[in-house]
């Protein structure tokens, strides 16, 4: 918020220059102001933004040590909220990725609030863990309402409409998944993945996940192979720091 007040301050500073020194007229004077205005809030919102993310690749080493210092990990993100007043955007990708954190550790209430806080804004990633924690708690009106606001901000992730689909069916809500199915179809440009789904779903069969690797167990809603568990358990690659959890 203060990086739009400010960069709205240095508009009317500059078009009051121009006014009051009769360099130009009120009306020629409004296109250097809210150019003067554009620039200086791209300036200070990239500044603001470069700043928190020095914070959440704090976080990260935090997260890549063996094991994973998860408490360590949230307590730097939050020193992130400190730039939220700032600029908009802020508080939302901390809350995502604490959200996030807790989730992948399995402690669904402590992810709840920091991913309700974040849906509107938050990366869709987040909003899909929401959605699967309002499963899991077996609230099915709420778990739709939240995938109506991720697939709105998710419209090219097959994941996305997959996830959906195969949670409409745990819940014996077939036709309701084929429909998804037909409209993610036309949203990813005909996914392969999205099409095998939608093709199982119309004969009946299971709709098959795997395919996504660790992209699917990170939602806890099936068992990996003994072998990727492993992993995720202390072998190369904790789960928690695999590239595109953060983005």
């Amino acid at each position: 918020m203060r990086n739009l007040l400010s960069a709205l301050g240095i508009g009317v500073a500059l078009f009051a220059l121009f006014f009051v020194t009769r360099l130009l007229n009120g009306p020629e004077a409004v296109a250097p102001g809210v150019l003067a205005a554009i620039a200086a809030y791209y300036v200070l919102a990239r500044r603001t933004f470069k700043q928190a993310e020095q914070v959440f690749m704090d976080a990260a080493k935090a997260l890549q040590s063996m094991p994973p210092k998860i408490d360590l990990a949230v307590s730097t993100l939050e020193r992130a909220y400190v730039f939220a007043p700032a600029q908009f955007g802020v508080r939302s990708q901390v809350d995502t990725q604490i959200g996030m954190i807790y989730f992948l550790q399995q402690d669904f209430n402590k992810a709840m609030p920091f991913l309700k806080r974040s849906l509107a804004f938050g990366h869709w990633l987040g909003g899909a863990m929401l959605a699967v924690i309002y499963y899991k708690k077996k609230d099915h009106a709420e778990m739709k309402k939240t995938f109506d606001v991720v697939l709105k901000r998710a419209k090219a992730q097959g994941l996305a409409w997959n996830l959906y689909a195969y949670l409409l069916t745990q819940v014996g809500e077939n036709d309701a998944a084929q429909k998804i199915l037909v409209e993610g179809l036309k949203k990813t440009k005909n996914d392969a993945r999205v099409n095998e789904s939608l093709l199982a779903v119309q004969n009946g069969k299971k709709i098959k996940m795997r395919s996504y690797k660790e992209q699917w167990y990170q939602f806890h809603l099936e068992r990996p192979p003994a072998d990727q568990q492993q992993m995720q358990m202390g072998g190369r690659m904790s789960k928690l720091d695999r590239r595109g959890r953060w983005s």
